[in-house]
């Protein structure tokens, strides 16, 4: 996500973000945006029933405490409501969900992250083909923008034994991000290149590196 803004040219604080899916990934995920800059107000959260509202609550739909954290007061009903002038989609949730038309109806330089897995949200094919100017990740190994959980956890891992963490908490989870994001020269920087591969060798030691820093920096490391 940060270098996915460096290259649209857009501020984190300002951004809106709609994220698909409102299970343990997608809570944590958006907790750590949050972390990093992503205002509340500007977060729409959506589960299999549509977008999180004021509205199902007082209807008396059940939302349990971690939907109810991102309850929003805007008068939408469906994922299409949600996404018209979003600058960001997340989607950890089902495949095929996400339309071009849906695309097309975000902020210009949309930025998508379609994690659903082995298919995502919306095709490679289709949404590089609904806005030129996007940028589009999976959690696919065949397609460019991979987003893998092993770009962060064993550098985390890592860097928390090192240093006897008594905690993982939210400043060594923003270390790792920042980690990852800045193994990327700002001349490397384009669509298809927002983040390392899986296997780069350089991951591991700069986020253990990082995580192991914040954790002193932050009082949990007990060496």
């Amino acid at each position: 996500l940060l270098n996915a803004l460096e290259i649209q040219d857009k501020k984190i604080e300002d951004i809106k973000m709609v994220v698909n899916g409102a299970g343990a990934a997608a809570i944590a995920c958006t907790k750590l945006y949050m972390k990093l800059g992503v205002q509340k107000r500007n977060i729409i959260m959506c589960d299999s029933r549509g977008p999180i509202t004021e509205k199902r609550r007082l209807n008396g739909d059940h939302l349990n405490d971690f939907k109810k954290e991102f309850i929003t007061d805007k008068d939408i009903d469906t994922l299409a409501d949600a996404l018209v002038g979003a600058d960001v989609f997340v989607g950890l949730s089902v495949k095929d969900v996400l339309t071009p038309e849906m695309i097309r109806t975000m902020a210009p330089k949309p930025i998508v992250f379609a994690l659903a897995n082995p298919d995502p949200e919306i095709s490679y094919e289709k949404a590089i083909n609904a806005v030129p100017d996007i940028i589009f990740a999976t959690g696919r190994s065949d397609l460019p923008n991979q987003v893998n959980n092993v770009l962060a956890f064993p550098g985390i891992f890592k860097g928390a034994l090192s240093v006897r963490a008594r905690d993982i908490n939210p400043q060594m989870k923003m270390a790792a991000a920042k980690a990852i994001a800045g193994l990327i020269p700002e001349d490397e920087l384009n669509e298809e290149n927002i983040l390392p591969k899986a296997f780069d060798p350089r991951v591991a030691p700069a986020v253990a590196d990082a995580v192991a820093q914040a954790a002193r920096e932050s009082g949990v490391a007990r060496v």
